[in-house]
């Protein structure tokens, strides 16, 4: 009788360490997938001079990006981003979503901002390129097998300042 009390301690931890290890390894892929296509669609911005809607959708060169991969996680945007799902329609803020994007003006107000440090007059103002940067989030989750869905992490991305001709 103790030798069968034994081995069921030891079968519940080998079972323990079983699901340990198999969270581990979800949480890993997800996480190398959700960096994988949040650095392809930043590459994919920065080459597209920061154009990534037609017609208010996701562009078609995103859809496809997500269409080949097993990228299949969604969360909540924040406020101030746009959120799309996997086919690239625009969702509204309430409403789970694939990919969230954000257009940011880095070069607005620059030169209120200069004339104010460096005083009227001593800066040329109307000078500065207009440019954007792009905020993008995507999501990978803790997700195990028996259990489903556990967690949502944010994965964020930006890309470099984009000059505006």
């Amino acid at each position: 009788m103790k030798e069968s009390m034994s081995v069921t301690y030891i079968f519940q931890i080998v079972i323990l360490f079983i699901l340990l290890f198999t969270a581990i390894m979800a949480l890993t892929i997800n996480n190398s997938n959700a960096f994988g296509i949040k650095d392809q669609i930043v590459n994919i911005l920065e080459a597209n001079g920061g154009n990534y809607l037609e017609n208010g959708n996701l562009s078609e060169e995103i859809v496809d990006l997500i269409d080949s991969t097993s990228y299949r996680t969604t969360g909540k945007c924040d406020e101030d981003y746009q959120g799309f799902d996997r086919t690239g329609a625009a969702v509204s803020s309430n409403q789970d979503a694939s990919i969230c994007i954000r257009e940011i003006n880095a070069t607005s107000g620059l030169d209120d901002y200069l004339e104010g440090i460096i005083g009227k007059g001593n800066i040329a103002t109307g000078d500065f390129m207009p440019g954007k940067y792009y905020q993008i989030v995507v999501f990978f989750q803790l997700d195990l097998p028996v259990v489903k869905q556990v967690y949502n992490f944010p994965a964020k991305a930006e890309t470099k300042v984009i000059y505006q001709k």
